[in-house]
């Protein structure tokens, strides 16, 4: 228990359960609380260029009520009675109580002239200066080492030695309190506040304690006053553990307690399986009918990936040149009957020496119609005696520009090389057919970008399936046959056919869709309990993993399947309103009873949790299957 509240001033302390001696220190000792309220501090540090009209304002700005002035190694500027009278009279004027952290013997005497309170450390309790102060500090101070200084940083030596010195000032203080509460035995202690007087009297008070301090070292009892601030940390720890306690406690016992009840049912397996069909329009769906709508998933990756060109082509120039298509006819055999003339069509082959050239250009030649007047290699005649006299043969010709059918120096042709028939027509080239190079170099061949598209689609193959059957959730039954991946044309750069320069890599891309058709699951089960033909006592406790054989494509029917267990009927909400508020052995005795119960497994949350609790959301049925 905690000892009961004292109120010291405007300050509430809550005291720890703690020895009687110590509650009437606390409550007669004035330097003790004044010293409480000291800590409760606002701390403002001196700056060497800092005159006193920065001091003053910065005093009058202060937010907390006692202001603790920290001023530099040998200042000047509290070294004078003018300034610390100011100093005084502002913080009267603010309502505020100005303390001044220092050693320095000037400053000493000048704060306990102008009445303001001095400490040592920022620890220490602070006092009006004594004459007895003044001469202890004047001794003190030739002996002080010069690095330790109340502006030293944290963690630095000087400040470790000043922290020293202020445990040494605490016990001292704690020691004067002592002496203090003697003396003020018989006094009732009353609310005090932190004024210039009751300062100046701690001060007075100060010098008992030191008296008290210097006869408890000759073999006079040792008193300490209790650390405050580490009690209090005891105090809020223990407060805060306490309400952590509480709250789980409220949570093991209210909140944790929750019960999952596995009741096992003996069932029977029963082969099903009915001829079904699809629809992809979800008004058509009839399940009398065993027509279920399906769903078409998709998954779309385009697929990208270097390969190596293997063709080979040669893409040097082509041999070009004219060849004259030409037939001769003996007029005088001819008179009377006609004869054809000739044709040569942009495109048509020729051929000499197993090589095949092209024309270019195309051309004709009229033939004769067997009656004057002819015209024959370039004369004209122009009745039948001068056609009769003729002895040579008259030519029907036509001249077209052809080029090789490929590259190549083999194609070159000199004058007068010997051709194939053209259409019963002779073949000739009076020039020579020149031009042709050859230069071979890596083109992209068809095979190549076959190979290329095959290597993706199955690189990826599983990976993207895995892709697609993610969309498919635990309400969706899939059709397994309907999963198809069908994979467009695949595109390479460079094109195929097209020459591969040095230091490119090839590339292929194509886009892969990979799809499968999806029923409700519910539906799937709904159909089998309607087409299961079952007892009204009866229910199907297992629909195993139905599944669709036969299946070709939408369109057509299909064989579901499936292997169900079917048991006597077990309500779960029997189960829920026999079990709760009751002690879990005899919640599995009563339930092991049902009629189609084979077993009972009780599952507390907690080790703790000994009943089914009575709030049925806490409660957890489930029906399995006996195992077989």
């Amino acid at each position: 228990m905690l000892a009961p509240p004292r109120f010291l001033g405007s300050v509430l302390i809550i005291l720890p359960p703690m020895k009687h001696e110590y509650n009437k220190i606390i409550s007669t000792s004035t330097n003790y609380v004044l010293y409480l309220i000291y800590m409760n501090k606002e701390v403002i540090y001196l700056e060497p260029e800092d005159d006193i009209t920065d001091i003053l304002t910065k005093l009058q700005r202060a937010q907390e009520k006692v202001v603790a002035l920290v001023p530099p190694k040998k200042a000047t500027i509290l070294r004078s009675a003018v300034n610390m009278k100011l100093v005084a009279k502002a913080a009267k004027e603010g309502e505020k109580v100005a303390v001044v952290v220092t050693t320095d013997p000037a400053i000493l005497k000048l704060a306990m002239a102008a009445k303001i309170p001095v400490a040592k450390t920022l620890q220490s309790r602070p006092v009006v200066p004594t004459d007895e102060d003044l001469q202890a500090s004047s001794a003190a101070e030739q002996i002080i080492d010069e690095n330790s200084d109340l502006l030293d940083e944290p963690g630095s030596k000087s400040a470790q030695n000043s922290l020293k010195s202020s445990k040494s000032d605490d016990k001292t203080s704690s020691k004067a309190s002592e002496s203090s509460a003697k003396d003020a035995k018989d006094k009732s202690a009353e609310p005090l506040e932190l004024t210039e007087e009751s300062l100046e009297n701690g001060g007075k008070d100060g010098k008992n304690a030191k008296k008290g301090a210097q006869n408890g070292q000759k073999g006079q009892g040792k008193k300490k006053v209790p650390n405050f601030n580490k009690q209090r940390k005891k105090i809020i720890i223990g407060a805060v553990s306490g309400v952590l306690v509480i709250a789980l406690l409220v949570w093991a016992l209210v909140f944790a307690p929750a019960v999952d009840i596995i009741v096992a049912i003996s069932t029977s397996s029963s082969n099903f399986a009915e001829t079904t069909s699809f629809t992809t329009n979800p008004d058509d769906e009839n399940l009398e009918e065993g027509k279920f709508y399906a769903t078409k998933l998709t998954f779309e990756q385009k697929q990208e990936a270097n390969f190596t060109a293997t063709g080979q082509e040669d893409k040097g120039e082509k041999a070009k040149g004219q060849v004259t298509v030409s037939k001769s006819f003996d007029a005088y055999e001819n008179l009377g009957s006609p004869v054809s003339g000739l044709s040569v069509q942009n495109g048509a082959r020729f051929t000499s020496g197993g090589k095949t050239y092209v024309a270019t250009s195309g051309g004709s030649a009229d033939g004769w119609n067997g009656e004057p007047p002819l015209t024959c290699n370039g004369k004209t005649y122009n009745n039948n005696g001068q056609i009769k006299a003729l002895k040579t043969p008259c030519q029907i010709s036509v001249t077209v520009s052809v080029e090789a059918l490929n590259p190549g120096e083999e194609f070159n042709l000199s004058g007068g090389s010997s051709w194939g028939a053209f259409e019963g027509a002779s073949v000739s080239n009076g020039s020579a057919i020149s031009g042709g190079s050859t230069r071979m170099v890596t083109v992209v061949a068809q095979s190549d970008v076959n190979k290329a598209k095959e290597e993706i689609t199955q690189r990826d193959l599983e990976a993207a399936k895995a892709s697609l059957y993610k969309q498919i959730d635990d309400t969706m039954l899939p059709i397994e046959a309907s999963y198809q991946a069908e994979t467009s044309d695949a595109v390479s750069n460079p094109a195929v056919g097209q020459e591969v320069a040095s230091g490119v890599t090839p590339n292929v891309s194509a886009t892969t869709t990979y799809s499968i058709y999806v029923v409700d699951k519910a539906k799937v089960e709904e159909f089998i309990t309607k087409k299961s033909n079952l007892a009204s006592d009866q229910r199907i406790y297992s629909y195993g993993e139905p599944f669709f054989e036969r299946f070709n494509n939408i369109d057509e029917e299909a064989r579901l399947k499936a292997i169900t267990e079917v048991g006597p009927t077990v309500d779960e909400e029997e189960i829920l309103n026999r079990a709760k508020g009751k002690k879990t052995g005899e919640v599995a005795a009563d339930l092991r009873s049902i009629t189609g119960v084979s077993s009972v497994d009780i599952r507390p949350s907690f080790f703790w949790v000994t009943s089914v609790p009575n709030d049925t959301n806490k409660v957890k049925v489930e029906l399995t299957v006996e195992e077989n």
